[in-house]
């Protein structure tokens, strides 16, 4: 089968059956997973994660697109569309900590996505207040940068 790597650091994931959100061994975010009931689904969500991981965001989201014409109850692809839109890259905070960065910057609040509603929607409690929190730590960060963006002069 094939192994998930961290969202956050790349390291392995040790996920077991039924298991919903995980705990990096390596860096120690907690963090969703997607149900590893079918191979050709986690095989597809290792190329999404990969690519992701390389910000390569629009090759990763059409991967994911795919799994969710395959699997459409998988919230996990969903937030890996999130993610993809957002241009999220988790990056050392310098205290051991994985925080978001966001490679896009859309005037649209994080919360109102429709990608994100599908996730909560399919998640079970456990990975939606993951996401819940994940979504509140980039619509900060987006606010910020829409604040500072607003204040800068046309050229």
């Amino acid at each position: 089968m094939a192994v998930l790597k961290c969202k956050m650091c790349g390291g392995d994931l040790d996920i077991n059956a039924g298991v919903t959100v995980v705990e990096c061994e390596y860096c120690g975010t907690k963090q969703t997973v997607p149900s590893a009931d079918d191979e050709k689904k986690i095989t597809l969500f290792s190329r999404a994660n990969r690519l992701r991981f390389a910000c390569e965001f629009d090759k990763a989201a059409g991967v994911y697109e795919s799994i969710i014409a395959d699997f459409p109850e998988e919230a996990e692809a969903y937030w890996g569309l999130v993610l993809c839109k957002y241009g999220i890259e988790y990056v050392e905070a310098g205290n051991g900590k994985r925080v978001p960065t966001c490679h896009r910057t859309l005037p649209v609040s994080i919360m109102n996505d429709d990608d994100f509603k599908e996730a909560c929607e399919y998640a079970d409690i456990s990975a939606k207040t993951v996401y819940q929190n994940e979504a509140k730590a980039i619509d900060k960060i987006q606010k910020k940068i829409l604040k500072i963006a607003h204040k800068e002069s046309p050229y």
